[in-house]
């Protein structure tokens, strides 16, 4: 199975992030998605949140049914598996090209969305990741992501 980019998301500032067809991906982040707070969220080692369709199922089977950019990822994935990924791995997204930094850590902003969503979310490999932009390029929904080997 091959993996894509779902949802591509940005925002103003706050959850949720709305789809939107295509973006920018620089080492800024994405075109048009901004963060309120950019002591924790965003800059050049966190320009892109990364989320995936299965973890999105993951919280759907304890009870908490949100819609893809719902958590403030910009990336949206379906068959990467988020939880075999360590900070050092690039991904190939389309012609964009990011490497994880970080795990994410998920605030206690989530939990609008849910009382426990911070809390599950905090289970080991389950909050998503943080990455810089190592090759800008314009993303869409149906881009192919590709693990590259180190």
């Amino acid at each position: 199975m091959s993996a894509n980019l779902i949802q591509l998301s940005v925002s103003p500032g706050g959850m949720p992030k709305l789809a939107v067809a295509e973006a920018m991906v620089s080492a800024e982040g994405l075109a048009g998605d901004w963060q309120r707070n950019r002591k924790y969220h965003g800059g050049p080692d966190r320009a892109v949140c990364v989320f995936s369709v299965e973890l999105y199922d993951w919280l759907r089977e304890r009870g908490i049914d949100l819609a893809p950019g719902s958590v403030g990822e910009n990336f949206t994935t379906q068959g990467i598996d988020l939880l075999s990924l360590s900070q050092g791995n690039r991904l190939r997204v389309g012609d964009c090209l990011i490497e994880i930094t970080k795990i994410r850590v998920p605030c206690k902003n989530l939990d609008q969305w849910h009382p426990d969503l911070a809390k599950a979310m905090n289970e080991p490999g389950r909050s998503g990741w943080v990455a810089r932009v190592l090759e800008s390029a314009v993303v869409r929904p149906g881009d192919l992501i590709e693990l590259l080997q180190m």
